[in-house]
């Protein structure tokens, strides 16, 4: 099996997975479904969306990792990964394949812009609890798909796919990329 039929099978096992995620918020939020006796209190799907949009980005990290040692090996590449800086994880990753081992992916770019824009949506799921710090409002209302609600940070069904559209494409173009 090649690495881009490794990521196609990956990708397709989350999409199926997400289908059915959605089916769930669909089910749960039917109001027949709800307890009539009082008891029922917020959302029970609010967890989805946010762990949807945490394995996306899990994916994104797992496959570049792998692509990266996968380009030193056939480039045979005096740096590793841990020899460049960056901004963040992402920035390493994006810097180590276009500088180091000069594949050309600028025409992906939308595609990384995307992928950054997850990675920040992200790390406020993970270390803030989906609350939004007031310095980063207006940075993550200026997502398309994401709604600051108070402070708290909701995920629309569009930026899921969206997400996963563009790690697929990052990750092929990188998959089958080759020096410049």
């Amino acid at each position: 099996m090649t690495i881009r039929e490794s990521i196609e099978r990956d990708i397709e096992a989350l999409r199926r997975y997400f289908v059915r995620l959605f089916e769930l918020i669909d089910e749960l939020s039917d109001p027949a479904t709800l307890p009539n006796d009082g008891s029922y209190v917020g959302d029970r799907t609010a967890f989805i969306r946010p762990d949807m949009a945490s394995n996306i980005y899990a994916l994104v990290e797992f496959w570049l990792s792998r692509l990266a040692n996968h380009h030193k090996r056939r480039g045979s590449l005096p740096l590793s990964l841990r020899d460049i800086r960056g901004k963040d994880g992402l920035d390493e990753y994006h810097k180590y394949l276009t500088k180091v081992a000069r594949l050309d992916l600028e025409a992906f770019d939308s595609s990384l812009t995307q992928l950054h824009n997850l990675r920040k949506v992200r790390k406020c799921l993970a270390h803030r609890g989906a609350h939004v710090d007031p310095s980063q409002e207006r940075e993550l209302e200026d997502i398309p798909g994401v709604v600051i609600t108070g402070t708290l940070v909701l995920l629309e069904d569009g930026f899921i796919w969206d997400c996963l559209s563009h790690a697929e494409k990052y990750l092929y173009a990188v998959a089958e990329a080759t020096p410049s």
